[in-house]
């Protein structure tokens, strides 16, 4: 655009200075004329002037004191205005865009005039000449600019959307290789770091998955010990004996997670997907869960569709994800209002009116024991792993979830265009 707004800057001027150069030249001819004709007034000398303009591009006509016309070259008397007559020494016209001709008179000292003639046609010629030039100019810009765009996204850019997809990967836990990792240069440089980071993380993933897992199993004999022997003090009516007894079944229930988590993220874990229709499905669960949220007088309202949806799921692992979060949606939501599980072809949502979560929690909502109820209480405490498996188990599946706050409350939508139906 600055190179366009240049170009036709720089084509006005020169316009500008060639039409003042082609004035001030017919000018100069003109006086040059009158200098001789004021000397020699005679017939020869006006006929010589006459044979000179002849054979140029330009046109003379004399006229004598009474503004007659005495000879003119290629009959251009033809074309003279009585308005040229009238004026001064001077530029008579110079519209060369609409006019026929450029005009200049110069005046004989004892009266007389000699009034020069140039036809538009041969400016406009030039000047069509000069934009053709300009826009030549401006399409090899382009054409430059167009094969530049193509080289630099080729070179940076290019590399640089191929790194940012391989971060997107990289937050999945995967370890990258970057081509771009080859290059010497300082894109080269940039794709060896991520490609070392990705690696870095994967081993620090992996080192805390064998943690995870042998904790998991070295603590799982101690606590069903513990547990047994405070069933023993329970039965002895000892509080000492009911305090331990639950706070023991609340540690088995961490422990049970983090072996469900522990199972869920290893690399032969698979799923065992079957055709399921998901109407009868969620009506099922529905069917089950319907006496907790009769106990707590909270109304369950189920949507489903009229049309039957099939999908090839995990029916044990599905069940698991739909009872949690419905499951989760009845510890937040107070007697006598509502939860929503509704089913269309693409999405099942689960809607509570709790109220919701701060903005700023919802993306952390399916992390590893991130809690929105910083107090733990009995009432809604839980371990803080349930969504994160609830989140493991749909991504196996290929599917997506995400929360969102809704008007009165909670949303968790699955969205299951990426299981196959």
């Amino acid at each position: 655009m600055i190179f366009i707004l240049s170009s036709a800057i720089v084509y006005n001027i020169l316009e500008h200075q060639q039409v003042e150069s082609e004035l001030e030249s017919l000018q100069e001819r003109g006086n040059s004329h009158r200098d001789v004709l004021s000397t020699n007034f005679d017939k020869q000398t006006v006929e010589h002037v006459v044979l000179m303009e002849e054979k140029a591009m330009t046109d003379v006509i004399i006229l004598d004191k009474n503004n007659q016309v005495v000879d003119s070259s290629n009959d251009a008397e033809q074309f003279l205005n009585l308005d040229w007559i009238q004026k001064k020494d001077g530029i008579v016209e110079g519209n060369w865009r609409e006019g026929k001709f450029l005009v200049t008179v110069s005046n004989i000292e004892d009266g007389g005039q000699i009034i020069m003639l140039e036809p538009t046609k041969y400016i406009q010629h030039l000047m069509g000449e000069l934009k053709q030039q300009v826009v030549f100019s401006i399409f090899l810009l382009v054409l430059f600019l167009l094969v530049s765009v193509y080289f630099l996204s080729y070179i940076i850019i290019k590399p640089l959307l191929s790194m940012k997809e391989a971060t997107v990967k990289l937050s999945k836990g995967e370890v990258l290789k970057i081509r771009e990792a080859e290059r010497s240069d300082e894109v080269g440089d940039l794709a060896r770091a991520i490609t070392k980071l990705s690696v870095d993380l994967r081993h620090i993933q992996n080192t805390r998955k064998q943690f995870l897992t042998s904790i998991t199993h070295e603590l799982r004999t101690p606590i069903t010990y513990i547990k047994g022997y405070a069933g023993l003090l329970k039965k002895d009516e000892s509080r000492f004996g009911d305090i331990i007894y639950e706070e023991s079944e609340r540690l088995q229930e961490l422990i049970e997670d983090l072996f469900e988590l522990a199972r869920l993220e290893e690399p032969h874990f698979q799923i065992d997907p079957q055709i399921t229709e998901m109407n009868d499905f969620l009506k099922q669960i529905s069917e089950r869960i319907i006496v907790k949220f009769e106990e707590k007088q909270v109304k369950l309202i189920l949507q489903i569709n009229n049309t039957p949806i099939y999908k090839e799921i995990d029916q044990a692992r599905f069940d698991q994800v739909l009872l949690n979060l419905l499951d989760n949606a009845l510890k937040y939501t107070h007697a006598n209002k509502r939860v929503f599980l509704k089913l269309d072809e693409n999405f099942i949502e689960v809607t509570d009116e709790g109220g919701g979560v701060d903005e700023q929690s919802l993306p952390y909502l399916f992390d590893r024991f991130y809690r929105v109820d910083s107090s733990r209480n009995r009432e809604t405490g839980g371990t803080g792993l349930g969504l994160a498996i609830t989140k493991e188990i749909v991504e196996a599946h290929k599917g997506t979830i995400v929360a969102i706050n809704v008007e009165n409350g909670l949303k968790v939508v699955i969205d299951l265009r990426g299981i196959p139906g």
